[in-house]
């Protein structure tokens, strides 16, 4: 018995052991499977997580910091529909103008603002599907803002403070050719604001100074600005081949030509153009502001703009007095403006007689449009106020392609693109001297635009009107302040 006790436990081993074989085996499998379709599971389960994750960069990346509303309380997002806002705390925001002026700022506000006022702010976070935390954001209270759009074009003349360097170039003297203003340091861009003392205002100031150093065998002390800080250098300059004293550099110490009115601000009297400032040609350093005076002009023909040439409004300066905006009548002509500053935003320009827009007449009502706030702005369908012949601004049709809130300090907000048959014809798309052209959406100002794609004529650049009437507004505040 034990015998074949022992001999039946042998069996049932192998038995088992074949068994349990089988079953690692199938285990084995089994787990190798399962670990597979876990791993698919976590894959398909990952995708649709980053793309959150991506989407809630990419939106925090796009949306602007603050939204400006008339009831902070009431934000949303109409156009990102999967962000909801959580209001997080509340505050007051402080007021932008002194308590001395606030009953003149309050007779301004009847009927449109002049400015971002006291009022509630409410700190939200974005929050994608209710889940993923996409950026914090204030909503700010203000009321709307009207201005009265324009499209008008104008001309200008400018002086620069200080001399714009716009290239080295060697002189040719009886030893060779030599450099002074390189090997003194300076670089295309560089502007000089004074020599041996005297302020540059001029390229003949400059010519002056460097003639009568180089006449007495004396080094000329350069002050000069790159990149907004101030240096010091000393130039020697040399004697030339017919005998002239030169330091070996182009310079630039005016401007001129025709450009496009955004929009009309009655309150303040100022207007706010060109969308882009006013910048050397050679260089793309903005020139620095001496004085600056706009006048009338009359669009006489278009440079069609082709690709990779862009076009031009080939205009003439009138002597006449000009409008401001074509529904003004009688009540929007001016003679002339004096700029009060060049920005990158565009110019700021003080009307110089008092118009009757001044006392907010029927005329400047009616032609009053709201600027849209940059949040608001969006692709899609919209309008731009030209003139591309006379003085006479026509309305054209235009595609929003792009908005970007990401860039809303610099003149590359939105991307457009002419649509309207009858512009293209004419321009080929947008040209040099419609910079500052109003873009219009919805009934409102949503900007300007500012630079054309050389490769697609049709295509360009506009800026926030927002951002053109924060700069009227500071520019006018500083004036107040002398």
């Amino acid at each position: 018995m034990k015998y074949r006790s022992d001999g039946l436990q042998k069996r049932v081993s192998k038995s088992a052991l074949k068994r349990r074989k089988h079953r690692q085996i199938f285990s084995n499998a089994f787990l190798k499977l399962l670990r597979r379709t876990c791993r698919l599971m976590a894959v398909i389960a990952g995708i649709p997580a980053a793309g959150l994750i991506t989407a809630a960069f990419y939106l925090g990346s796009i949306l602007p910091d603050t939204y400006y509303l008339e009831d902070p309380s009431a934000f949303a997002l109409s156009q990102y529909r999967i962000l909801e806002p959580v209001s997080q705390e509340e505050n007051t925001v402080q007021t932008l103008v002194s308590s001395a002026d606030a009953e003149s700022e309050a007779e301004k506000m009847q009927g449109s603002i002049t400015g971002k006022d006291t009022g509630q702010a409410i700190e939200y976070t974005l929050m994608l599907g209710g889940i993923i935390p996409v950026k914090t954001v204030m909503a700010v209270e203000s009321e709307a803002r009207y201005v009265i759009p324009s499209g008008s074009v104008f001309g200008l003349k400018m002086l620069t403070d200080g001399a714009v360097i716009a290239s080295l170039s060697p002189v040719e003297t009886t030893s060779g050719t030599v450099c002074p203003a390189e090997l003194a340091g300076l670089q295309s861009g560089d502007i000089i604001l004074s020599a041996n003392g005297q302020k540059i205002n001029s390229f003949d100031t400059l010519t002056s100074v460097i003639s009568a150093a180089g006449e007495s065998g004396q080094a000329v002390q350069i002050v000069y600005s790159r990149e907004d800080i101030q240096k010091e250098t000393t130039l020697t300059p040399v004697q030339a081949t017919d005998g002239s004293w030169l330091a070996g550099m182009w310079v630039r110490d005016s401007s001129a030509g025709i450009g496009t009115i955004t929009f009309y601000e009655p309150y303040t009297g100022c207007f706010a153009a060109l969308g882009h400032g006013v910048c050397d040609a050679d260089t793309g350093v903005l020139l620095p502001l001496q004085w600056g005076e706009v006048c009338g002009a009359t669009v006489m023909g278009v440079s069609r703009g082709v690709t990779g040439t862009p076009g031009e409004l080939q205009g003439a300066f009138l002597d006449s007095a000009f409008t401001l905006s074509a529904l003004l009548g009688k009540d929007g002509v001016i003679s002339s403006g004096t700029v009060l500053q060049n920005l990158s935003c565009g110019l700021i320009v003080q009307a110089d007689n008092n118009l009757a827009l001044s006392g907010i007449g029927s005329s400047a009502r009616q032609a009053m449009v709201e600027v849209c706030p940059r949040q608001e702005v969006h692709t899609g369908e919209a309008k731009i106020l030209s003139t591309i012949g006379g003085t006479q601004p026509q309305l054209f049709d235009a595609q929003i392609e792009k908005v970007s809130f990401s860039d809303d300090g610099t003149s590359r907000n939105m991307v457009i693109r002419i649509t309207d048959p009858e512009l293209i014809a004419a321009t080929g798309g947008i040209v040099q001297g419609m910079s500052g052209s109003p873009i219009l959406q919805g009934g409102k100002l949503i900007g300007a635009v500012t630079h054309v794609f050389v490769s697609d004529p049709e295509r360009g650049y506009g800026i926030f009107a927002e951002t053109m009437l924060d700069a009227l507004d500071d520019t006018v505040e500083q004036k107040k302040a002398g």
